[in-house]
């Protein structure tokens, strides 16, 4: 039997996991993994990991092939490991049992019937409940880690159990330590109210989900893979990854993003009206990427709405609702899965510098999206790595519906 650590569920029960963190014994069969504890029935000590956490990390930019461990659980999650799987990496999906079962069984279907692909099978096979111990598979192997809960779940304490974590008095990183680690956070200052995708109409936890991101966010900051002082890439592999009210992750859109989805169930897995429909028309139109600096967002002109109702008041519903979503328009404060995963994948090769250099990224940067119905290839990331800015706004006066194939004509009066 060994100490196992579930991780947190989603609602409900944040509060009470954040304080107490629930420690389950349970023999696991194919999921056989050491928990993220610091239980003294793990053979790190505390004078280990608290040595480990003030040393300097080592960086180099991950390459395809290296085992990459997501911290979750969320659908972005999901995205992610697919989407680092098609890039040739080996991503480690870290979740409670519950989820992960319910993960394969529903939206990286791996049951009897289903239309079970190598990766799916692959990313069911190689997930995991907690840290690998020696004589696990991928024990001292490891090079990266990206924690990416889609809600405030995980606590502060999980930085440095992860980051840190040893087994007999070894690391379970392949340099003793990360090679590269980037920290998901919800950007602040959202003007669209968007519900999470576990919206329960009854509970109100804005509060206590702020004080949750704002303490793991701290946790992260201050550890050294972060915050270190030297400008070297050689201790600098933390880097931080702001996103939007998260939408899309499935595969309705291009044909070529069935390889990179979910299973489209997640559409329907949110009790908000319409929902779906939001979800579904991200994966289709808003494949596009802002990458902004730091925490921030990309507010519309206060002239904006005011110019878009007055340009294009004589044009058909349809062809003032396709404004919207052709010729690279942005949002203010939302982000597609799958471009927040995209961006993740090629911000993981590259190191994160301040300021930011032909080949690296910022520190920390927000992505947003904008209507395009492709995602940005890895020479446009590198580029808006480079000079992150936020996507200007289209002027409606200019707006042109035939170079999009649409009628110009306009309505009789």
């Amino acid at each position: 039997m060994k100490v196992l650590l579930c991780l947190l569920p989603f609602l409900g029960q944040i509060a009470a996991f954040v304080k107490n963190i629930n420690m389950n014994n349970r023999q696991q069969q194919h999921h056989h993994r050491s928990g993220i504890s610091s239980s003294s029935s793990s053979s790190s000590s505390s004078a280990a990991a608290a040595s480990a956490s003030t040393t300097s990390l080592s960086a180099a930019p991950l390459q395809p092939g290296d085992p990459v461990m997501l911290v979750g659980p969320g659908f972005l999650q999901l995205v992610l490991a697919r989407h680092l799987a098609q890039a040739g990496f080996r991503p480690i999906i870290v979740a409670p049992q519950k989820k992960l079962d319910s993960f394969f069984t529903n939206l990286l279907k791996c049951g009897p019937g289903d239309d079970l692909d190598d990766i799916n099978k692959q990313l069911r096979d190689d997930s995991t409940i907690g840290m690998p111990e020696v004589g696990d598979p991928y024990f001292g192997e490891l090079k990266g880690v990206v924690f990416c809960a889609e809600e405030a779940v995980l606590p502060p304490e999980f930085v440095s159990r992860v980051l840190d974590f040893q087994d007999q008095g070894r690391s379970a990183f392949a340099d003793g330590r990360p090679s590269r680690v980037i920290c998901c956070l919800p950007v602040d200052g959202k003007i669209q109210k968007e519900k999470s995708n576990s919206w329960i109409p009854i509970f109100n936890t804005d509060k206590v989900q702020q004080d949750n991101w704002n303490a793991f966010a701290k946790a992260f900051q201050e550890h050294s893979c972060y915050s270190s002082s030297t400008t070297s890439t050689n201790d600098s592999v933390g880097s931080i990854v702001r996103f939007g009210s998260l939408l899309g992750g499935s595969y309705d859109g291009p044909a070529w993003l069935r390889d990179y989805g979910i299973d489209e169930g997640m559409y329907k897995m949110s009790l908000e009206q319409y929902r779906d429909m939001r979800e579904r028309a991200f994966d289709r139109y808003k494949l596009g990427a802002q990458v902004l600096l730091g925490n921030t967002i990309n507010p519309k002109p206060s002239n904006q709405e005011t110019m878009e109702k007055t340009a294009l008041e004589d044009y058909p519903n349809e062809i003032r609702e396709a404004f919207t979503i052709l010729g690279d328009y942005p949002e203010m404060d939302r982000s597609n899965r799958h471009t927040v995963a995209a961006g993740i994948v090629q911000a993981l090769q590259v190191y994160p510098t301040t300021p930011t250099a032909s080949s690296s990224c910022p520190k920390e940067m927000t992505i947003l999206s904008k209507a395009r119905s492709e995602l940005p290839s890895p020479e446009e990331w590198k580029a808006m790595f480079a000079n992150p800015s936020a996507a200007d706004w289209p002027d409606p006066y200019l707006f042109d519906p035939s170079a999009f194939g649409l009628q110009r004509e306009k309505e009789k009066a």
